[in-house]
């Protein structure tokens, strides 16, 4: 099943939006292991320090990550539960830690700072064996980023830039949302399940269900009520 990532990062701009999708790519011309090696994996890593959380992702993907102990020393992961590709999780596990990842070999990733990672590492927004068809295209990761948007926006216990939340969406055939489940909680769980239960009533354009399910990853802006402002202004 296509699994696909949309980054919404407050403080980052794209089609006038506040929050940032990065771009489709596909895995052509990418160093990549075995198909089994870099499928969907259940990862159940807790909160803990960000060395001891990423040998946690090598043990359960098979997958070696190459770090400096001192880059990642004194930095923490907010941890991972649930499905999820193996570049997708390196990338929620890295949140918040002004560090980035590219592979380095057939089955390894080296961990850098994020101004020394290449730009397509393929991090984001991509899965590595469903077919490009099943890919969010721009269209759909916009349609998304607004549904979210305006959903978050709508209600102040809920309005995004003020914390980190990654999550899973799953679309059905009619665009309604099925399903939402967290991947890496924030710091408070009753925001965290207010905004499960606000995404759970969303719709999407149809098409969408393609993709699913999609990861959204929430990040915190210098300015909390960015996100919601430029909603508004759009609106008006």
């Amino acid at each position: 099943m296509a699994r696909s990532v949309l980054a919404l990062v407050a403080c980052m701009a794209l089609l006038a939006s506040p929050w940032s999708a990065s771009q489709v790519r596909t895995n052509a011309g990418q160093p990549q292991g075995s198909e089994g090696t870099h499928a969907p994996t259940r990862f159940d890593i807790d909160a803990q320090a960000l060395a001891t959380a990423l040998r946690a992702f090598s043990e359960a993907t098979g997958i070696a990550v190459l770090f400096d102990d001192g880059l990642v020393a004194d930095k923490r992961s907010q941890g991972l539960h649930g499905m999820a590709a193996p570049r997708d999780a390196l990338r929620i596990l890295l949140v918040g830690t002004e560090l980035g990842a590219h592979f380095s070999s057939m089955n390894a990733f080296t961990v850098t700072a994020s101004s020394q990672a290449p730009e397509d590492d393929g991090l984001a927004l991509r899965h590595d064996t469903a077919p490009a068809r099943d890919m969010l295209d721009e269209r759909s990761a916009r349609a998304v980023q607004v549904a979210v948007e305006g959903a978050l926006c709508a209600n102040e216990d809920t309005r995004p830039g003020g914390f980190r939340l990654a999550m899973q969406l799953w679309i059905g055939n009619d665009g309604g949302v099925t399903d939402v489940a967290a991947l890496a909680a924030s710091d408070d769980p009753r925001r965290d399940d207010r905004v499960l239960a606000t995404l759970r009533s969303l719709r999407l354009p149809a098409d969408v269900h393609r993709s699913s399910p999609v990861t959204v990853l929430l990040t915190p802006s210098a300015d909390a009520d960015d996100a919601c402002r430029a909603h508004r202004a759009k609106e008006g």
